[in-house]
């Protein structure tokens, strides 16, 4: 066991370490991780594939693992004629329903006959080895030109929509077999920012059964073929984004125009507007408010955070319980101190306001996706612009002077106490103290803060520098268009903090997604990297929390 642990990590580090471009390193760690034996995986590629004492010829393996997943990446053959009867029995023992979504006939997604496998054409002898690797001896002996062909026809074939045979043939489904004829059906959401609309009306873990859509008698489809399928899912998603970027790459790009009301006036216009606009009783601006978020659910639909909406016009509308209206506070004076002495593109503030228990905050604006739904697809270059861009934006961010609560060194962004659930979390709630703590002296009095009792003898440095800080840099956070950063939304969370702490915070906010901790790193080096400051606030964090 050890040894196969050992062989796995010696493999997946040297992908890690071999700067491979994007995405060949998911591509060859899939061949590891979603292999049916690991080890034995990792055993095939250091026996051969090694070219040298620690080294390993990954260009070679990478193009062998390609040109096969290649053979499972395919288009269905809808226009394929199949005998009436035949088509009957499958719409008779599956019930008239889509085995992978549950969903019933529709005339804009019809309920296809299809098969399971794709018609896998020959596989050269070279790749063999590398296909019992990934699948063993049996699951290799079980493609189309082998065993599976002896199946019962009807085992082969199954009764699903259109979109989602093209959504599983594209890496989107993956099945888990559980007992009896049960099973999970899982979506795989890598890539983006276009999903197949039919994901949206699957649930990313959904149960279904082959009993339920068997009483006929015949033969479930073959579970086997399904197992090979989702082993395939993940490869063939990076796959198909591997050409995607390729395309990318011979295509110009296009930058469209996003509609804001708000971008079509100069600063001082919206200024006037607005003071305008504040003179109106807040009950009727809220009314208003209600109104155009009601517009926008159904225009937009509803937004992934249940406090923010899209609205008509070109805006969003953050809405919170007064009790955390000095957060949205805190975000209407960033806005406006960010706009003053920068060039980082961010919302314009259009109104704050509190009426019967509740706070708005009303803004443009900032055309872009969310980084995280782009993330997958970004090539390398424009990763590359993606750091550049953010490494000056930072470096402005910081450059903000403090001209508030001069007493105190670490304050939100109106002097007051900050509001950051990394500081929450490091204390006991207190009822009269609410979300909001500080502010802090001095950095000696915010290390104290961050100190877990059990562990006295970690803490940080003093001495770091005291700068502005957006404070939760995350992929929801960054807004992307074209490739290029477009935005930087959310800004509670901000104020003057030690300068290490939008570093360690963006680590503490996303802990798995390697590619984002590699543009973070990136980012920082300019400041040193905050290395030992990370260690230190990971020390904390698996103890505490």
């Amino acid at each position: 066991m050890e040894d196969t642990v050992t062989n796995v990590d010696r493999v997946i580090t040297a992908i890690r370490n071999a700067n491979l471009q994007h995405p060949d390193e998911e591509l060859l760690e899939c061949f590891v991780h979603d292999s049916i034996d690991p080890g034995r995986t990792a055993r095939y590629v250091l026996q051969s594939r090694s070219i040298g004492r620690d080294a390993l010829d990954l260009t070679l393996l990478l193009s062998d693992w390609k040109e096969l997943i290649g053979t499972f990446t395919h288009e269905l053959p809808f226009h394929q004629k199949l005998d009436r009867v035949f088509i009957a029995d499958i719409w008779r023992r599956d019930g008239g329903k889509c085995c992978i979504t549950g969903l019933k006939n529709s005339f804009s997604d019809p309920l296809v006959v299809a098969p399971i496998l794709p018609i896998i054409n020959p596989i050269r002898k070279s790749l063999h080895e590398m296909l019992e690797a990934f699948l063993g001896s049996e699951g290799q002996q079980w493609i189309p030109m082998n065993e599976a062909a002896s199946l019962d026809a009807h085992r082969k074939y199954w009764l699903v929509r259109k979109s989602a045979a093209t959504a599983l043939s594209q890496g989107y489904y993956r099945f888990t077999f559980l007992k009896g004829s049960e099973y999970h059906v899982t979506t795989a959401c890598i890539g983006g920012p276009a999903w197949p609309p039919i994901l949206e009306k699957t649930p990313v873990l959904q149960p279904r059964q082959f009993a339920t859509c068997s009483a006929s008698g015949m033969g479930t489809p073959d579970v086997y073929s399904l197992q090979i399928l989702s082993r395939f899912a993940k490869p063939v998603r990076w796959s198909c984004i591997d050409r995607k970027i390729a395309r990318k790459r011979s295509q110009p790009h296009s930058q469209l125009p996003v509609f804001s009301l708000w971008r079509l006036f100069p600063e001082r216009i919206t200024m006037t507007s607005t003071i305008g606009w504040h003179m109106v009783p807040a009950s009727l601006r809220i009314q208003v408010y209600h109104c155009l978020a009601f517009m926008g659910a159904r225009v937009y639909g509803q937004s992934c955070s249940l406090k923010v909406q899209q609205l008509p016009f070109g805006m969003y509308l953050k809405t919170s319980d007064v009790k955390w209206h000095e957060s949205l506070a805190n975000e209407y004076e960033t806005l406006r101190l960010v706009r003053r002495y920068t060039r980082i593109p961010v919302p314009r503030p259009l109104d704050l306001v509190s009426y019967m228990g509740e706070s708005y905050l009303l803004t443009s604006q900032v055309p872009g996706l969310r980084l995280g739904w782009c993330i997958d697809t970004l090539s390398d270059d424009e990763v590359g612009m993606l750091v550049h861009d953010l490494q000056g934006y930072i470096g402005e961010l910081r450059a903000i002077p403090k001209e508030v609560a001069p007493d105190y060194a670490i304050t939100n962004a109106l002097g007051k106490p900050c509001f950051d659930y990394r500081l929450n979390a490091a204390l006991d709630y207190d009822e009269d103290r609410g979300d909001f703590v500080g502010p802090f002296a001095d950095e000696e009095q915010f290390n104290e803060t961050l100190q877990c009792g059990a562990l006295p003898g970690v803490t940080h440095r003093s001495g770091h520098e005291i700068v502005f800080t957006h404070g939760d840099l995350n992929m929801r956070n960054i807004l992307v268009r074209n490739g290029r950063l477009s935005g930087i939304v959310d800004w509670e969370t901000s104020g003057w903090y030690p300068g290490f702490w939008d570093y360690t915070k963006a680590h503490y906010i996303t802990k798995l997604h390697r590619r984002w901790l590699r543009i973070v790193d990136k980012i920082f080096q300019q400041y040193g990297g905050y290395e030992d400051e990370l260690a230190t606030e990971r020390q904390l964090w698996d103890y505490c929390f």
